[in-house]
């Protein structure tokens, strides 16, 4: 549905900007401009702004730090809410510790190891906000959110209300706390004491991800989901594809995992690469590859 802008006028109290390049607020550094930017000042905000884009029949987009997100070139005619810093410091009680899901994952998981606490110590160096690994059930080196995620604040239907994390709630880069069907607002992880480990595993993530990762290129992260019994990047680099180009899109060659921005990328490029591995892959392989970046 359409919507006739001239007769929408957002309230003064969401502070919304306009027409910001979605190339600004995503890591692949790409996308069209979106109508309205809102970085929401309270709870109750987001809970507004939802309720206000429902009732005029506006389009409405969650995004955290934009890092594993592809943009359109075409832009996003609606409302984008920008939930990319903390509402609040985190509160820690005992070896438990409930985080704002604006909160960047890396900040959060440092100050737990400074606190003598374990339990992120290998999550550390995920881009995004706590909010959008709880979405993605976010992991890396053995490690997964689900496995220390206890209980999250959550605005869905209309209602503002705490959950217990139950068995099947979080799966592979899936979970039942992603947008649209639930915005997360907070979230609670139960951590134990450090047995003197956590910041060397710490840095030894850290420096495995410097050391094998395309950092310094503008990318979405791995591009693609593990498939069963393999690995994406071992699949992409075994058919040949490492390095291979459409436009300003590139498969690293860093890391075939991930398809990076190496200079003027647009949407258009990244999508065709992405279809051009997925195609190369199953011809050679027989393995489907399906990709784990959200679409604006």
């Amino acid at each position: 549905m359409m919507v006739n802008w001239d007769n929408i006028e957002l309230p003064e109290s969401f502070l919304a900007e306009q027409n910001i390049p979605l190339s600004e607020l995503t890591s692949f550094r790409v996308g069209g401009k979106a109508r309205f930017v809102i970085r929401p000042h309270s709870y109750e905000t987001i809970r507004e702004i939802v309720s206000f884009a429902e009732s005029n029949g506006i389009r409405c987009m969650l995004l955290g730090k934009g890092t594993n997100v592809l943009a359109s070139d075409r832009g996003f005619d609606g409302i984008i809410i920008r939930f990319d810093a903390p509402l609040h410091e985190p509160v820690f009680r005992g070896t438990r510790v409930i985080a704002c899901c604006g909160t960047s994952m890396t900040v959060l998981a440092r100050e737990t190891i400074r606190r003598g606490l374990m339990g992120m110590e290998r999550l550390c160096g995920i881009p995004g906000t706590v909010g959008g690994a709880c979405a993605m059930n976010a992991g890396a080196y053995g490690a997964e959110i689900k496995k220390i995620l206890t209980r999250i604040r959550i605005l869905r239907n209309g209602t503002d209300e705490w959950v217990n994390v139950k068995d099947g709630d979080l799966g592979y880069r899936r979970s039942i706390f992603s947008y649209p069907e639930a915005i997360a607002l907070e979230a609670e992880f139960c951590l134990a004491q450090d047995d003197g480990t956590a910041y060397e595993i710490m840095h030894d993530c850290m420096e495995r991800r410097r050391q094998k990762q395309p950092l310094e290129l503008p990318s979405a992260g791995s591009t693609f989901k593990r498939p069963e019994g393999h690995f994406a990047g071992a699949l992409i680099e075994q058919s040949g594809l490492k390095g291979c180009t459409i436009g300003g899109a590139q498969v690293s060659e860093k890391h075939a995992g991930f398809i990076v921005n190496i200079g003027g990328a647009t949407e258009a490029d990244i999508s065709a690469l992405i279809a051009y591995v997925q195609n190369v892959v199953k011809e050679r392989t027989g393995v489907d590859l399906e990709p784990e970046i959200k679409r604006i």
